[in-house]
């Protein structure tokens, strides 16, 4: 939208907004975080993905067939709906409801790098350690984990 000029980018018009919604929005997007990243939700999560990296619990023998196109067009279309279903009405109404489609199909085409994927997981991961492992950030913490992996590694070739 910063390019392009519309009602809703005037200033006095975002004030209006603010002022008017702003503490609306800030309470709805309190609760639905605090929904999304609740226990019983990460439960569902851990869930589904182990049943995708371990279906039935095992791992699978082969890997998985490659999807057609039409199936990955399919699964993309049925994840814009879902985007498109998330936020209120009201605000894909102000912002434009194929303005607010376009916005939702950019986000969902930047997923489509495999080394952003990577770097996202892998952040998230790094995030998620550093949660349940608060002392993984201490730099005594690493350097006593680095010493005794180096021992463990010498240990272990002197035995082979």
């Amino acid at each position: 939208m910063k390019d392009q000029w519309s009602w809703l980018c005037t200033e006095n018009i975002q004030k209006a907004i603010r002022l008017l919604f702003g503490t609306f929005i800030e309470r709805w997007l309190d609760i639905g975080v605090a929904h999304v990243t609740s226990a019983p939700c990460w439960v569902i999560y851990l869930q589904v993905l182990q049943e995708a990296v371990w279906p039935g619990g095992t791992l699978p023998a082969q890997p998985r067939p490659e999807r057609s196109a039409a199936e990955k067009k399919e699964t993309k279309e049925r994840c814009l709906e879902c985007l498109m279903q998330l936020l209120p009405e009201l605000i894909a109404d102000m912002l434009g409801s194929e303005k607010y489609r376009l916005s939702l199909e950019t986000m969902l085409e930047s997923l489509q790098d495999h080394q952003i994927n990577k770097h996202l997981i892998y952040s998230i991961c790094d995030l998620l350690l550093e949660l349940l492992i608060p002392e993984s950030c201490d730099v005594a913490f690493q350097t006593f984990l680095l010493q005794s992996l180096a021992k463990d590694t010498e240990r272990n070739s002197i035995h082979m």
